[in-house]
């Protein structure tokens, strides 16, 4: 379905100051063009940028459970057995349970209010694992900054589908999870320094580890009640001019940003009911297993391929830095071709390559290999899923409520990645591995089964309504209002 706006009308917007004020902007032509390209360059500069900023503190502060392992977590807090994979597992049963109420609380605050007050909430948390003693402590910090994490990453594609059009969504959201991945990376760089320059008489490495990577957070979290912008209607004044303000309500509009109820149930239940969704559920399932293992385990793998514990943390760096270079090359083109499905399943592939060579292989040349693959194939899918939702999604409650089934679905068997090392064949790891490649197929089959269906619907319709015309606001709003969403005669969904 095209994005370019079609009304002819002049709209009136408010200023600051609570006056009305009239801008006329040219539909189209040179002058719109270059109010869109001033406009994009200011978000790119601001939103993306900051909003990548948090997601990193968020990878930080979840991922960092696995170095502190190496500077002697389980030791400090007298963890034996399973203990240490059951203090994973009770994060993502925090994460799950909240996935859906943030959406909702999200519709009732503002975005940057969600956004901040669970980053503090989850920074404490994070601070105070240094604190934990046994193993009840651990998991009641792990659990609860679960809980609270929830309220960032699904929101965040969301804010970015208020200020971008459809197919600039992936590059954006690569930008923001790609923060990620450099997580994974400063994550080892930050443990390395720890470990070997940093000693204290009170507080053990791996305490520091969390209270170094969890105070920021908090401090970060305060910030972003005040500073993150919820909608473009709340773009400052000193930010962007009257006419740039009113460029970023058409495109809003444009993207299906018409729906201004708090909640719709019948969104929910549509959401629910959607084939589609279903199938991006499936999709999450198989990336979010392997996920979970490769961001908790690595450290411990890179260690097991014969390197010192300081040295594995260091090792860690050059797999998140090569997955950093195909996260933004995958998205980038994933926009230009405007194309999803194609890509999760190629980039699936590549993981599958990885897994092959870590199962097939004990030269740790291989397995560093391996290693390297793995992060370069599962990190790009993470935007390009969540973009594919956003994409496919009309109304404020629907797609807020189908990215939080997908990282709900996602997120609960998370912790099947968080059991499946448990195994006596260190540092092969032939259960861990064939259990990951086996996801990372079922990836590939169902992303490829949804393009399948996908062109089919799209096809349907253009042969039983003709070519797809542009929907005016007032129309994309009757759709919301009467229940039609997506099923739009004139909507096309991203393959």
């Amino acid at each position: 379905m095209s994005d370019k706006i079609v009304t002819e009308k002049d709209v009136s917007i408010a200023s600051e100051a609570g006056q009305m004020q009239e801008v006329v902007v040219p539909q189209e032509g040179p002058e719109r063009e270059k109010i869109v390209k001033r406009l994009k360059l200011k978000l790119d500069l601001r939103l993306v940028p900051y909003l990548a900023l948090l997601y990193l503190f968020n990878a930080l502060d979840r991922g960092n459970i696995g170095n502190a392992r190496l500077a002697g977590l389980e030791e400090g807090t007298h963890l034996v057995g399973n203990q240490f994979y059951n203090a994973l597992s009770f994060f993502y049963f925090g994460y799950t349970i909240s996935q859906i109420p943030n959406m909702f609380i999200m519709k009732r605050v503002t975005p940057a209010v969600l956004v901040g007050v669970t980053m503090v909430l989850w920074g404490v948390c994070s601070t105070s694992m240094a604190g934990a003693k046994n193993y009840s402590g651990l998991v009641a910090a792990r659990f609860f900054m679960g809980v609270f994490e929830a309220g960032v990453g699904p929101a965040a594609p969301i804010i970015l589908s208020f200020f971008y059009l459809r197919h600039e969504l992936a590059w954006r959201t690569a930008l923001f999870y790609g923060s990620s991945t450099f997580a994974g990376a400063f994550g080892g760089l930050i443990a390395y320094g720890v470990a070997t320059n940093l000693a204290h008489e009170k507080l053990a490495p791996w305490q520091l580890l969390f209270i170094i990577e969890g105070i920021p957070t908090i401090f970060l979290g305060i910030v972003t009640i005040f500073v993150l912008p919820n909608s473009p209607e709340t773009l400052e004044r000193w930010f962007v001019t009257p006419e740039e303000r009113q460029v970023a309500l058409e495109r809003s509009r444009s993207g299906h940003n018409t729906d201004s109820t708090s909640l719709d149930k019948r969104q929910l239940l549509a959401s629910i009911k959607d084939v589609k969704n279903i199938f991006t559920c499936l999709i999450y399932i198989g990336l979010n297993i392997p996920l979970a293992s490769y961001t908790s385990f690595l450290p411990t793998i890179v260690k097991l391929m014969g390197y010192k514990d300081a040295e594995a943390q260091l090792m860690t760096v050059p797999p998140y830095a090569c997955a950093i270079v195909c996260v933004f090359a995958v998205c980038w083109n994933s926009d230009r071709t405007r194309r999803r499905g194609y890509h999760v399943a190629g980039s699936a592939a590549v993981a599958c390559i990885g897994y092959i060579l870590l199962i097939s292989s004990g030269h740790i040349g291989a397995n560093y290999t391996g290693a390297c693959f793995v992060a370069m194939g599962l990190y790009p899918i993470i935007p390009l899923m969540l973009s594919w939702v956003a994409n496919n999604n009309v109304g404020h409650t629907k797609r807020a409520v189908s990215i939080a089934m997908l990282n709900t679905f996602g997120q609960c068997f998370a912790t099947v990645g968080t059991q499946i090392y448990k195994t006596p064949t260190a540092p092969r790891f032939f259960m861990g591995y064939g259990v990951c490649l086996a996801f990372t197929v079922v990836m590939i089959v169902f992303s490829l089964a949804l393009v399948a269906y996908l062109k089919r619907e799209n096809s349907r319709r253009d042969a039983e309504y003709g070519a797809p015309k542009p929907l005016t606001p007032e129309e994309q709003q009757e759709a919301i209002d009467n229940g039609i969403y997506d099923d739009h005669p004139s909507y096309r969904f991203f393959i």
